[in-house]
């Protein structure tokens, strides 16, 4: 991102702090400040105030602090110490915090704060939530690696006699290859009927037999944003009913997709994929959200809830993830990224949805 963008993202905070009644925000979640100022260090605090903006760490991140040009700065081995310093000499009355903070952090605030200190929630979560067209062109580099990894995964990498974590630890290293910068969770490498109908499987020492099904899901970062991907393959042929479950959800995850617009309830989602899976007598084994949002973080802002009606906004991108577990038979998932843009949505995942059978 340009110094511009991250000027932008400051300003926001200042005209939220202003509107609040505040003369200052104290922001501590590192992805946040990266957010807000580009810094790496993955240590610090950054204070805005109506006026400029402070990044707050120590000697080890001396050289950034000093040749970045989007914050003052101040190097120190106490960050809140010296935060509520910078309350004193900048004259601040009232101060916003995240709220996600340790206890232990917040009583030193409380203690030794001039300012009174006011606790906030998903402030910059909330700014995060829509993406620039910067940022959409990043998760659009970003998802392609998806596709690029995943037909790798399928013609270089499964293998019988593989287990689990010999080819999540293959693919991990091709998606670095690919261009990836590091895994945003663990790939699973799902195999067999006890494992795929784990909708969070852990991978084991289980090797890869003849007529497994396989479900993957993954998420890797590039350049600081994340994809998020779940698809599903077969070694061998599979049963009739595993293809039936398999189409269940594709429509499910398709016919949800096609109601993606801005001003769209989040709650209407998982309802459009539950009421799909209905129709094919599957609902009682979709036990979990429709999805999430995503970009800095696998999960932040737009929370897709089921019980809320909050509506979907242009630039947010969200991922759609329907699945049905049906014990002694196995579990399908399948997902996609989707872009909330004005006339509906983009979808930047858009590849392999059927069950290959390798």
């Amino acid at each position: 991102m340009n110094k511009t963008e991250y000027h932008t993202r400051i300003k926001k905070v200042q005209t939220f702090i202003g509107d609040h009644h505040m003369d200052g925000f104290l922001v501590t979640d590192p992805v946040n400040i990266n957010y807000l100022s580009g810094f790496t260090g993955d240590e610090g605090l950054l204070l805005i105030t109506d006026q400029t903006a402070y990044l707050i760490s120590d000697a080890r991140f001396q050289v950034e602090l000093m040749t970045q040009t989007i914050t003052d700065y101040r190097i120190t081995s106490d960050y809140f110490q010296t935060a509520c310093q910078l309350f004193e000499e900048d004259h601040l009355v009232a101060v916003g915090f995240e709220a996600t903070i340790s206890y232990h952090d917040y009583d030193y605030l409380d203690e030794n704060s001039v300012a009174d200190i006011v606790p906030t929630e998903n402030v910059i979560e909330s700014l995060r939530a829509i993406k620039s067209d910067a940022e959409i062109q990043t998760l659009k580099r970003a998802a392609s690696l998806a596709k690029q990894g995943y037909a790798r995964l399928l013609t270089e990498i499964f293998k019988p006699g593989l287990s689990e974590k010999e080819v999540a630890d293959r693919f991990d290293f091709e998606m670095r290859r690919l261009g990836a910068d590091k895994a945003s969770f663990d790939p699973i490498i799902a195999t067999g009927v006890d494992s795929t109908v784990k909708p969070h499987s852990v991978n084991s020492t289980r090797k890869i037999q003849p007529g497994d099904l396989i479900l993957v899901d993954y998420g890797y970062f590039y350049q600081g944003y994340t994809f998020d991907v779940t698809r599903v393959c077969g070694m061998g042929v599979q049963s009739l009913e595993i293809h039936r479950l398999t189409a269940a959800v594709q429509d499910a995850l398709l016919e949800t997709m096609q109601i993606v617009a801005p001003g769209l309830p989040v709650s209407a989602l998982w309802q459009k994929a539950n009421d799909v899976l209905q129709t094919y007598h599957l609902d009682q084994y979709f036990t979990h959200g429709i999805g999430h949002g995503i970009g800095r973080s696998i999960h932040e802002m737009p929370t897709l809830s089921y019980r809320s009606d909050e509506p979907l906004q242009v630039g947010q991108v969200i991922t759609i993830e329907p699945g049905v577990y049906v014990p002694r038979v196995g579990g399908i998932r399948l997902e996609n990224d989707l872009l909330v843009t004005a006339d509906g949505f983009e979808n930047l995942t858009d590849f392999d949805l059927g069950l290959t059978e390798l």
